[in-house]
């Protein structure tokens, strides 16, 4: 990985722009950096820039605002990274194997078969079911029920494993009921 750094620099014609400077520099700054007050101090930000298997770092110095910016942004930047490292990603026009008449993933899943829309599902019931369990720990095990059919006889299952009566199951149900349409209307599809 090759790391750039960019300060601002000031110009001969008064301006200022971005200017690379050997590590040296930059890590001068960050050290005069740390006995600044916060309105006083520079900024930094990096990006990350990926160039076949290779992953080139920028820091870049910018302002206070685009550095907030910056900064707000990246939990979600750094959960979707990790997020995308958990999945194979493949090609559907991709050939199944070296030879001249290989077909691909696309001549082998059936037309009717909607890739996507099943994919959106399988993501949207893992993300349920993460609500479902922040949300209460009987909810995972009636939506369960639920799909297997047993609406009705989930009432006295569930009654019997929590120890509670059929009544405060069914409070259950109707909570767990309108959790589902509450997660399902804040879904944009």
């Amino acid at each position: 990985m090759k790391t750039t750094y960019l300060l601002n620099k000031a110009q001969p014609d008064g301006s200022v722009c971005l200017c690379v400077v050997p590590a040296a520099e930059w890590t001068a700054v960050v050290t005069e950096n740390k006995g600044l007050p916060a309105a006083q101090r520079r900024y930094f930000i990096l990006d990350y820039i990926a160039d076949g298997d290779d992953l080139d770092c920028m820091v870049i110095e910018a302002s206070l605002e685009e550095y907030r910016a910056w900064d707000r942004s990246r939990p979600a930047e750094k959960r979707n990274r990790r997020a995308g490292q958990a999945f194979q990603h493949l090609s559907l026009n991709a050939p199944l194997n070296d030879s001249e008449d290989a077909g691909t993933l696309l001549d082998i899943i059936p037309a009717e078969t909607q890739v996507e829309s099943m994919a959106c599902d399988l993501v949207l019931m893992d993300e349920l079911k993460k609500a479902l369990a922040d949300w209460k720990p009987w909810a995972n095990d009636l939506l369960e029920l639920y799909l297997n059919g047993q609406k009705r006889a989930c009432t006295g299952i569930l009654a019997k494993k929590y120890g509670v009566s059929v009544q405060v199951i069914r409070k259950y149900k109707r909570q767990f009921e309108k959790f589902i349409k509450d997660f399902l209307e804040g879904v944009s599809f």
